[in-house]
């Protein structure tokens, strides 16, 4: 085998990783937000945002922070990702003063909020939740980094009734879809690899962590092991090369 075909194997794996971070999010909101009418959402037009909130962990998609209040209540304080576990904030920096942002949430209504400001802060930077009824939509800083955070302060302006019920969660098949261009992008860079007498390799390869993915489809593994892995391949890849 060929040491460019060691390199591509490692490249490969390495995507397979990322693929499995985002397959795992797709695969445990489908089970998060099974109650769609039990479930919080947020809904920022701007940026095409419009997606469930939940209370278990920011690596499950937009977090509400416990020690802050509910909506119509204090002051609220969501966190996201900008990038992985469905990137639900990687355009928060897009936000200006005037943009809009409405929280749907059950038993209180659909609650809006008017952009005020935004700020950098350090990464340990302490937020009063005392502030009023003020929303906080806070993610990572700049993008790719969690140097810093970029945090959006919104003014509470207006609470009117929720009028229908969502349907299910329109993106419970995103990590078939993540799964299959896997599989067909691998297969295509198999069959297209110069080096012929390793293309066979190439695509056992594919397949195997094919079915690495499926298997993290159903039984998704916790994304705090799954990115400290992550970090240990990266150290010893750099490290070695």
């Amino acid at each position: 085998m060929k040491i460019s075909t060691f390199f591509i194997i490692a490249g490969i794996v390495i995507i397979s990783f990322y693929a499995l971070i985002e397959v795992n999010y797709y695969s445990a909101t489908q089970t998060i937000n099974q109650q769609p009418g039990d479930t919080p959402y947020i809904i920022i037009p701007e940026i095409g945002v419009d997606e469930p909130i939940n209370n278990k962990s920011i690596d499950y998609g937009i977090y509400h922070e416990p020690e802050s209040a509910k909506p119509g209540n204090g002051t609220v304080v969501l966190f996201g990702h900008r990038t992985l576990h469905g990137s639900p904030f990687l355009k928060l920096d897009q936000l200006k003063p005037g943009d809009n942002v409405t929280l749907e949430w059950p038993g209180i209504g659909y609650v809006e909020y008017v952009i005020e400001n935004s700020t950098i802060v350090p990464a340990d930077y302490r937020l009063s939740v005392e502030q009023g009824n003020v929303l906080f939509l806070i993610t990572c800083y700049p993008l790719g980094s969690t140097k810093e955070r970029l945090m959006i302060k919104a003014k509470q302006v207006d609470i009117y009734p929720i009028k229908s019920v969502r349907a299910v969660n329109p993106q419970k098949n995103y990590a078939i879809y993540i799964i299959i261009a896997f599989m067909v992008i691998g297969s295509v860079l198999s069959f297209l690899y110069p080096v012929k007498d390793d293309r066979a390799i190439i695509f056992l390869v594919v397949v195997a962590l094919t079915l690495f993915l499926v298997l993290g489809y159903f039984f998704p593994v916790p994304p705090d092991t799954l990115e400290s892995n992550m970090s240990r391949i990266s150290d010893f890849l750099s490290f070695g090369f």
